[in-house]
């Protein structure tokens, strides 16, 4: 039997390695999920696949020597993801909707919280949606710069977008922000293992307590962070005051997507849009991925995760 027979990877992750290492180290814990795999690196562009390798490089420097425990917590989050999809198509709504709630129950136990992060990192690599947005975030939004910016992020989590906005030659300033110290640490320490040069400027900010941004920025990120919220509007209505008038702002946002700490449920692209326009902003283009490349129409009537990207202006 060839290699390739035996091995269905094997074709696509040529010269691919970092994607490798982390398929392998998740394929060593759970064998039964190479299928799923496999699937969704078929869906990928060759664009996507290159985003994925850039992806998969920074993670493995994140989880060096660490490799098989985050590959087991990605496996462990799964599993509660699964829990959570089961309660969604039963009831039809988040089984949490209060920040509250979430706090209770995932944000203040430090051990899910541990294991929770290490297996959402692992999904930049491994989900078709997460990866598509993140191949977007790379070619057409930092891409699309031609001139000197200043970067802000909002939840920049394990850094990874900040990470990329740094490499870029014509990032002027970068800053992030999120509401907890503790998380702004973990950023800072994730950059540190990746490698940032670039001065990074990581501030405790409470977007939702906040009134008109100092500041203005050329471009904006708000990714995987408004179905935390309560009040996302809010955030958005925040954040508009800090673009610059030419200046952009893009937002990732899961449709119909439970997790143990979503709150706001957002279904159709056209909630996505009112909510982001409601704020004073006008979306220019917008990026729809389903769950391991299912067609948009069939995910969104059958309730199915869909990540949606989005790039707005002032209006």
């Amino acid at each position: 039997m060839s290699e390739t027979a035996s091995d269905p990877l094997a074709e696509i992750l040529a010269g691919l390695p970092n994607t490798r290492a982390v398929i392998d180290s998740v394929l060593a814990v759970w064998p039964e999920h190479a299928a799923y795999l496999a699937k969704s690196l078929q869906a990928r562009t060759p664009a996507m696949l290159a985003a994925t390798e850039a992806a998969a490089t920074a993670v493995r420097r994140l989880t060096a020597g660490n490799e098989a425990t985050v590959a087991a917590d990605y496996r462990w989050t799964c599993d509660r993801l699964r829990e959570e999809e089961l309660f969604f198509h039963r009831e039809e709504r988040y089984r949490l909707s209060t920040f509250a709630e979430a706090m209770a129950e995932v944000y203040s136990d430090h051990a899910y919280m541990a294991r929770y992060v290490n297996g959402l990192l692992l999904t930049q690599v491994l989900w078709f949606n997460h990866v598509a947005t993140f191949e977007m975030f790379l070619n057409r939004v930092l891409g699309a710069q031609t001139q000197p910016f200043d970067y802000l992020e909002v939840g920049p989590g394990h850094g990874l977008m900040v990470y990329f906005a740094a490499a870029s030659s014509l990032s002027r300033s970068l800053e992030a922000w999120d509401v907890s110290a503790v998380s702004l640490r973990e950023t800072a320490a994730a950059l540190d293992k990746m490698g940032v040069e670039k001065p990074v400027s990581l501030t405790e900010v409470d977007i939702l307590k906040a009134g008109q941004s100092e500041r203005r920025y050329d471009l904006i990120v708000i990714s995987e962070v408004l179905e935390h919220l309560e009040r996302p509007e809010q955030a958005l209505r925040f954040l508009t005051t800090a673009l610059k008038p030419d200046g952009r702002i893009f937002v990732n946002v899961p449709l119909n997507s439970p997790s143990p700490d979503h709150i706001y449920l957002l279904s159709s692209p056209d909630e996505v849009t009112a909510l982001v326009e409601g704020v004073g902003l006008k979306v220019e283009t917008m990026e729809l991925y389903a769950t391991q490349a299912k067609k948009l129409e069939s995910a969104l009537r059958n309730r199915i995760t869909v990540s949606a990207g989005l790039v707005a202006r002032r209006a």
